[in-house]
């Protein structure tokens, strides 16, 4: 797994990889609530995507409460893969870890089911999240060793 300095939003140059944000588990109206930090640039770029990963969330996660909790998901929009990596249930709140290590596991068995695709990730839960990068770095890396050639992570 590489730690690539810059915008994750670069990975949009790769035509056959998916560029993922971190996200919470919050479904409003208008789809998830990605109305922060990488999330946000995220939909601004698409704005279909938030109702897009809002059905695939209601399809694959668990409601908790108000919250729902699905790890990671991924999307088709036109010809580009977009994927949803969640750090946190409620965007008000920080970033939990062990949701961070649910999360990577349900991207490493995406991958697996998808060789070749790599994923184009925003360093989660270490900005708005409040986590320390060492902290999540250790959860990835131990998380996603079998697949960590496919993942590039994306830190300002």
């Amino acid at each position: 797994m590489d730690i690539v300095r810059g915008d994750f939003l670069k990975g949009l140059g790769d035509e056959g990889g998916l560029v993922a944000a971190p996200t919470n588990g919050v479904i409003a109206p208008a789809g998830l609530v990605m109305g922060a930090g990488a999330a946000l640039a995220l939909a601004r770029h698409r704005p279909a995507l938030r109702q897009a990963l809002a059905r695939r969330i209601e399809r694959e996660g668990v409601r908790v409460g108000r919250f729902w909790r699905y790890g990671f998901v991924a999307v088709r929009l036109e010809d580009r893969l977009y994927g949803a990596f969640q750090s946190k249930l409620d965007f008000r709140r920080g970033s939990d870890l062990e949701l961070v290590r649910f999360s990577a596991e349900r991207l490493r068995l995406w991958l697996v089911e998808h060789p070749g695709v790599v994923v184009h990730l925003a360093f989660p839960g270490i900005g708005l999240g409040g986590l320390s990068p060492e902290a999540v770095w250790g959860v990835l890396e131990a998380t996603l060793a079998e697949v960590s050639g496919a993942v590039r992570l994306y830190r300002k």
